[in-house]
């Protein structure tokens, strides 16, 4: 799938039809994003709905293509992210609505205490019996401890025995090698620069 129009559907998903004009969307582009919109909204509402039931409601709502309706399921599965996976923000919608529906079942049978028990539950879920100004008390944290070492073995090396004095004798051996090395004069070959010059683009 092009990555412009993965771009472009998320950027203006929920953007308003004012940002649209500014972006200069094309009137079939913006109406492209209002029915992704209001499909998305719609597959929230029905999680367990498979990809071929969307691509239904859009044909038959939208009056689109197949073609065009399995590239719209597309875009909102990216958007929507793998509704076959349980995530913390899907189980947060999802109690969301039960609390609602509480309520309305509370309201309904004039069940107070039913009314204050979702009430309650929705306070511990969102944290309001929380005060925001009283942070966290850092002064219970124990900093880790670390300690310099110039011991090997507490890195899991073994120490090598007379290491400086290996050092030594291989820093003596390196010179002394360094020193002996014979000296190769490199020698062009006169005709070298000949056939250079020959070469040269005019």
């Amino acid at each position: 799938m092009n990555p412009e129009l993965i771009e472009r559907t998320q950027r203006f998903l929920f953007a308003s039809e004012e940002e649209m004009e500014e972006a200069k969307l094309q009137p079939l582009v913006r109406q492209r994003m209002l029915r992704l919109r209001d499909m998305y909204a719609y597959w929230l509402r029905h999680p367990a709905y498979p990809d071929k039931a969307i691509v239904a409601q859009l044909r038959a709502q939208y009056n689109v293509g197949f073609t065009q309706a399995h590239e719209d399921v597309r875009l909102l599965k990216i958007c929507l992210g793998n509704l076959g996976q349980v995530t913390r923000q899907w189980c947060q919608y999802v109690f969301l609505q039960r609390c609602e529906e509480g309520f309305a079942m509370a309201r309904s049978s004039n069940d107070a205490s039913a009314f204050a028990k979702v009430l309650s539950a929705l306070g511990k879920f969102t944290r309001l019996d929380h005060d925001e100004s009283i942070g966290p008390d850092y002064s219970q944290i124990v900093p880790q401890q670390f300690e310099l070492t110039s011991d090997p073995s507490v890195a899991g090396f073994e120490r090598i025995p007379n290491v400086q004095e290996r050092v030594r004798k291989l820093f003596d051996r390196f010179k002394k090698e360094a020193e002996e090395a014979n000296v190769v004069e490199i020698v062009e070959p006169e005709n070298l620069n000949e056939n250079a010059a020959s070469h040269q683009p005019y």
